[in-house]
């Protein structure tokens, strides 16, 4: 464990002296706030589903936020939850999770929706609840290249050792930082991770966090603001992306309607 710990020590600082250079964040960061669907429109159909994500681009919101863990047979499948009725989603197949939910999409599915919206922004959540993902990152930047997503999708985890995986197999794709209130504060490694975005939770979005993120050149969206008056707030702040479950509401808080 000891060199583990400090094999990845070496490597960030060859990282952040050597590896790594500005880019910009060409097609991604707008004039206006980004109106992100989070999981779709999960607060009127069901979530990460191709339905709610339709949904959500018809209602004129900028984007998808989803979730992506990969199946025992190898399939990239678009799911929240890393258990459902007592099993772990990486321990069943593609069939087996679909017999428990049958809306469950592929990243392939999704793309071939997405085909059809081609100024739709793409948000990706790597679900990795350990640093032993068994070659996910892999899997997911493979899948974003061949099926032509690069230029319009954010890749984020709360993991940094999945979000440095990414940068180092696919240095032309963007990634972002997810931090929250009650989980470890990795906010201090987005520099070290040369990620284009953090993504706070709504409460932890305030005149610091903006003047920080800034200072580095940071993309800042936020999750997930379901409160009008919270919308309202991280709006005035700055933030560049605000992701909700009611497409309505977020319009019209964002003055859009």
């Amino acid at each position: 464990m000891f060199f583990y710990f400090l094999s990845l020590a070496v490597l960030l600082i060859l990282w952040r002296l050597v590896l790594w250079r500005p880019r910009p964040l060409v097609g991604v960061t707008r004039s206006a706030p980004l109106l992100i669907g989070h999981r779709g429109v999960r607060g009127t159909l069901p979530e990460n589903t191709i339905a709610a994500f339709e949904a959500a681009i018809k209602a004129g919101l900028d984007g998808l936020e989803f979730d992506v863990q990969r199946s025992r047979d190898g399939a990239l499948v678009i799911f929240h939850d890393f258990t459902t009725h007592g099993h772990e989603v990486a321990a069943l197949t593609l069939a087996e999770l679909r017999q428990l939910h049958p809306e469950v999409p592929t990243v392939d599915e999704l793309a071939a929706l997405v085909g059809r919206y081609p100024r739709a922004f793409l948000n990706l959540e790597i679900k990795a609840k350990s640093h032993d993902t068994q070659g996910l990152e892999r899997s997911v930047v493979e899948a974003v290249r061949r099926l032509g997503l690069a230029g319009r999708t954010l890749i984020s985890s709360f993991n940094p050792i999945s979000l440095l995986r990414v940068r180092l197999l696919a240095p032309e794709l963007r990634t972002a930082l997810l931090f929250a209130p009650d989980l470890p504060r990795y906010g201090w490694l987005a520099g070290w991770l040369h990620v284009d975005a953090i993504h706070p939770h709504y409460s932890q979005v305030t005149p610091t966090l903006m003047a920080a993120a800034r200072r580095r050149n940071l993309m800042v969206n936020t999750w997930t603001v379901n409160e009008l008056h919270e919308v309202k707030r991280v709006l005035g702040l700055g933030v560049d992306a605000v992701m909700a479950d009611d497409p309505g509401a977020l319009k019209q808080a964002a003055g859009r309607v």
